[in-house]
Parts: C-alpha cells; structure tokens; sequence
C-alpha cells in the first residue's frame, strides 16, 4: 500500500495551512503546498488501493509527465503498463485561498486533461479532483460550489472508449469546512457520484472493464 493517508487526515493538513497562510515566508508557503499535494495524491492512492488491489504497487502518487495528443501533461496520480501505456491518469486541483478567482479555472483544467489524455489513450481512465473550502476569509463560497458541482455533472459519466473524450471517468468534489476539516456532508448531495467514495468507486469501475488483471 501507497501509506496510510486518508482525505480527512489531508483536510486536516490543509486547515492547519489556511491558519497559518498569513504568517508564513514566500518559501514555507510552496513547501507547505507541496507536501499537502503529496497528500492528498496519496489519500486518492491509499483509496484506490482498497477499492482494487490489483492498484498495489502500481500507482505513481507524483507529478509525472505523460504524453499528450496536444501537448505534455502532468498527472498527479497515474498508472501505466508496458504494453498499454497509460491507464489511469487523475489530475488534482485543491483550491485553499482566493476561490473565487480559481475556481473557474481549475473547471477549465480538468477539462482540458481529459481531453489531451483521451485523445492519446483513449483507454485511459481518466479522474479529476476539485478540492474547496466552503468559506473563503470569512464569506460562504456555498454558491460557487453548487455552480460548480452543476457543471463537473455533465462533464462525467464517461462508460467506454468509444464516448467523447472531454467526459470523465470519474470527477470528485470535495467541499469541507476550513475551521473543522469536516466534510460537508450535503456537499455534493447524498447520492451524486461526485462524492468522494462515489468517485474511487467510479475510476475503481472502469478500470477493471478495460484492463484485464496482469
């Protein structure tokens, strides 16, 4: 297994972060993105790990660079096979201040990666992870989820190679509270597969219809 790092103890990290945003150097702050990046890559793992064993041993929780039909991409949790090439390629994108400004952007990002990688492999199974506080400095960011969630729901739901590539294995949003590191438990609702499980499930799925066990 990957480690032993789960969403929550991540959440817990990125609170701790957010706290001390204000007080840290230019240089704390990137290493301290950095290390919770790694977390939250591994979280994914450690999950993905439990719902297929078949992940054990296989998955890259780094940034790696991988071939594009457009252009170079960077996946930040990836597996990929001698014969087939890429097989699972997820990108992350936490949004931990300012998300209002970042939001729409990170949309666009995950959008574009599926695209690239699809067109490349379109085996691939390819995931999305868009990481939001529910206040930002003291104001709800509630709407800007709800719209944002509105979107990721039609950008999904991707069942076989042979469906758009701009679609989706799997997409998560994970909404949480900055002052507790809670989960919010109606965001996104009961039952959308944009939840966290949801998701692990989801890419979990379409792996194991396309690539048979080694």
């Amino acid at each position: 297994m990957v480690s032993g790092v789960r969403i929550g103890d991540y959440l817990s990290g990125v609170c701790a972060y957010i706290r001390s945003e204000q007080s840290l150097t230019p240089g704390a702050k990137k290493a301290s993105q950095i290390r919770l990046s790694s977390a939250l890559a591994r979280s994914l793992a450690t999950d993905l790990e439990l719902a297929n064993p078949g992940f054990v041993g296989r998955l890259v929780t780094h940034e790696r660079q991988v071939a594009g039909a457009l252009r170079t991409a960077k996946a930040d949790v990836s597996e990929s096979h001698e014969l087939d090439g890429l097989r699972l390629a997820v990108e992350l994108k936490p949004i931990n201040l300012a998300v209002g400004r970042a939001i729409w952007n990170r949309f666009g990002d995950i959008r574009t990666f599926a695209v690239n990688i699809h067109l490349k492999f379109p085996f691939a199974v390819v995931g999305g992870v868009l990481v939001i506080p529910t206040a930002d400095a003291g104001k709800s960011t509630v709407h800007l989820i709800r719209r944002a969630i509105e979107r990721f729901e039609r950008a999904g739901g991707r069942r076989s190679e042979a469906d758009a590539a701009h679609l989706l294995e799997g997409i998560a949003v994970v909404a949480f509270d900055p002052n507790t590191g809670e989960v919010d438990p109606d965001l996104p609702e009961p039952g959308s597969r944009l939840r966290w499980s949801a998701f692990v499930d989801d890419l979990s799925t379409a792996y194991r219809a396309r690539f048979e066990p080694d």
